[in-house]
């Protein structure tokens, strides 16, 4: 019985970790001048025109002990363009290097998500996913302004966010302005425009002519901003998971859950072993939902990172709040049912609040909190229906009235008209998404690519947020690259992939 439940608890944290990885990789002219110095600097491939030094460097991923050697440098740029010789800030540079001695003259500069993940922090896990692209070309890795080591407006940390704390506009509201209190930095500087404008000056300071493009979701976005801005300098570009212009993004995020977690149970239902297990799923939670809206339940959680037991009030919001974090990857859908059921069948809510816990304490670690609110504050709030019900959803209105009261209080920077518009574009563009995406569903992707004239659009069965992880769009996403063709890809292995078996029980899916 021991050993039972030992292996039931391993196989949770085993997908847990892994879920919280795949998390990760998700949920980016004038004079120069190099700012770090290192000892024992060794040759390195890049441009003779270099003016950034570069020396060896470790890079970690936050919340965890993992490090990849890369090479790294600094580049000082004004804080407010428009005023040159004001406030300087330092962009935190990393390479990757390429496994070829003499690489390809375009590198791959890599745009991160969030907002608020540095490019940088991604590097333990994207040496992998971009191993084949690796083989011939450097993996330019640049902390986006407000993220990682450029000048981080990370909000002081907190030992554990909590689910009541995310719903509570109170303490939402407060929590914003004591994070703008303590910051090193003026947050109207830091949104997207002026951050593509850096990543601009890193191009040349490099001496790069053309570079290619990689995005993941928010990282979709700046890619596409540098695109508008920069045509010229773009030989290709690959978008995963992606964030149409036109959209205000988080205006639908109620919307998109709900149609994931349907396709879930659609896909539970569709599956014998499942369907006999956890019959009428959609039924059951919807009840489960206006049980707690009308009774929110007193429950005992453990601290996922203490151990220790903290009490909590679980409403339908906090609830949808934690399906929300446990549907971004297609193992952790793989645990819902179960989840939802035993939630329903013995009102054990524990389990599922707790690892929705451990998802939302590791993305609090991995994201820049001021740098997202900049953005999000500046780019998407002004454009946003707020009067939206979706008091229907599964969220409510909670996510549109958590935006509300932090962006009332948060100081916004300047949007270019029509920064909203598609970006229109000839450059090659390979478009990637998964099925079950609850953030950024695929049809985001057809919208994106309508403006691009030169596209590959691809969906990836049954998979959520963020897709490069897989093996066979690794494979196609290095074809494209390599070839800057959208037709040179073979994509037939797409047809092969599958969603992540249902956990029939604790110990994982059926054999």
């Amino acid at each position: 019985m021991t050993k039972c439940l030992w292996t039931a608890g391993k196989s949770i944290l085993n997908l847990v970790a892994q879920m919280m990885n795949n998390l990760r990789r998700s949920f980016l002219g004038g004079s120069v001048a190099a700012m770090l110095t290192f000892t024992g600097t060794t040759a390195f491939a890049v441009p003779e025109e270099n003016t950034i030094e570069l020396s060896n460097c470790t890079l970690s991923l936050p919340g965890t002990p993992s490090t990849a050697p890369a090479r790294c440098g600094f580049l000082e740029v004004p804080e407010n363009p428009d005023d040159p010789d004001g406030r300087q800030i330092r962009l935190h540079v990393a390479v990757g290097d390429a496994n070829s001695q003499t690489p390809a003259p375009d590198p791959v500069f890599f745009f991160a998500g969030g907002p608020g993940q540095a490019a940088s922090e991604t590097w333990v896990m994207i040496r992998s996913t971009l191993r084949k692209v690796r083989k011939d070309r450097d993996i330019i890795m640049i902390d986006q302004r407000g993220t990682g080591q450029s000048n981080q407006l990370q909000c002081a940390s907190e030992e554990l966010m909590d689910l009541e704390a995310v719903i509570d506009l109170e303490v939402i509201r407060s929590e914003a302005e004591r994070c703008l209190a303590g910051l090193d930095g003026d947050p109207r500087f830091y949104t997207t425009t002026i951050a593509m404008q850096d990543i601009d000056r890193v191009r040349r300071a490099m001496g790069y002519d053309k570079i290619n493009l990689v995005g993941v979701s928010y990282g979709t976005r700046a890619a596409q901003v540098y695109l508008r801005e920069y045509p010229e300098s773009v030989r290709s570009v690959v978008l995963d998971s992606v964030v149409p212009m036109q959209l205000a993004l988080g205006q639908e995020h109620a919307i998109m859950l709900d149609a994931a977690v349907e396709m879930v149970l659609d896909d539970c239902a569709a599956d014998p072993a499942c369907r006999d297990l956890f019959p009428n799923q959609a039924g059951a939670l919807n009840a489960l939902m206006r049980e707690l809206r009308q009774n929110p339940r007193r429950i005992t959680i453990t601290n996922p990172k203490t151990g220790a037991p903290e009490p909590m009030l679980l409403n339908a919001e906090m609830l949808a709040v934690a399906i929300r974090f446990l549907s971004y990857t297609s193992e952790s859908q793989a645990l819902l049912p179960l989840l939802i059921d035993e939630a329903i069948e013995t009102g054990q809510l524990e389990r599922l609040a707790s690892q929705a816990l451990l998802v939302m304490s590791g993305l609090t670690e991995a994201l820049s909190r001021g740098m997202e609110l900049s953005v999000m504050c500046s780019e998407d709030f002004p454009f946003m229906n707020l009067g939206a019900d979706n008091s229907e959803t599964l969220l409510g209105n909670v996510m549109l009235e958590a935006i509300e009261a932090q962006c009332s209080v948060w100081p916004r920077g300047v949007v270019p008209e029509g920064f909203h518009d598609p970006v229109v574009s000839d450059v090659p563009v390979l478009l990637v998404s998964g099925e079950r995406d609850p953030v950024t569903p695929p049809l985001y992707a057809a919208q994106a690519a309508e403006t691009f004239s030169n596209n590959l659009n691809l969906v990836a069965t049954g998979q959520g947020h963020s897709v490069m992880n897989h093996r066979c769009v690794q494979d196609v996403v290095a074809e494209f690259i390599k070839s800057g063709d959208v037709t040179t890809p073979d994509t037939s292995c797409f047809d092969t992939i599958q969603a992540s078996p249902f956990f029939t029980t604790l110990l994982g899916p059926e054999p």
